[in-house]
């Protein structure tokens, strides 16, 4: 949970953790592979903003990966690093881009993923949340959503395309409410 202006929200990774397993992966491989993810995230942030970014040798496919997306797709950056608060759901959440590609004429939310996998379940989950997250916040995005899943050789990342889906975005939601009522003792900060 993180707290923010004396209030605590539900970040939208606790909230869809029920939903995948990590059973027979240890504590100590799950910090490593999320400190990966974490590095990488914050050279891709880099690489956007044209700053210099520092790239280790497990890093160096991934963000390479990303400049094959970048250079094939050539983006528009609208935001970056987007955190959003929503007060009615007690709901936060770091989107990692908003991009325009050529012919769109909404943003489209744009998640980088280090994982081996995709993860079919919570993959669309996050990607629904983080669209109510923005139209909470007054911004209007395309009801449709790209994660891409960096390739760590290097090579072109293969991206997954989800669309809006209004069961889903009543699930996900749901799955708020079903967090909250878990942990209602935590909600007095």
């Amino acid at each position: 949970m993180l707290e923010f202006n004396g209030k605590l929200y539900a970040r939208v990774s606790e909230v869809i953790s029920p939903f995948v397993s990590f059973d027979g992966i240890s504590k100590e491989v799950l910090e490593r592979k999320a400190s990966l993810g974490t590095r990488v995230h914050n050279a891709i942030q880099d690489e956007i903003e044209g700053n210099f970014p520092v790239v280790g040798f497990q890093e160096k496919g991934y963000v390479q990966s990303f400049e094959q997306w970048k250079n094939s797709l050539l983006p528009t950056f609208i935001k970056t690093e987007v955190r959003c608060y929503c007060d009615e759901k007690m709901l936060t959440g770091c989107i990692d881009a908003l991009v325009k590609l050529e012919g769109e004429e909404k943003a489209i939310i744009v998640d980088w993923k280090t994982s081996v996998n995709e993860s079919p379940l919570t993959w669309p989950m996050q990607a629904h949340l983080y669209f109510y997250l923005l139209k909470q916040s007054g911004m209007e995005v395309a009801p449709r959503f790209l994660f891409v899943k960096l390739d760590r050789h290097g090579g072109l990342p293969k991206v997954f395309q989800y669309k809006l889906d209004s069961s889903i975005l009543q699930s996900c939601l749901q799955a708020v409410d079903d967090f909250w009522e878990r942990n209602s003792e935590k909600v007095s900060v």
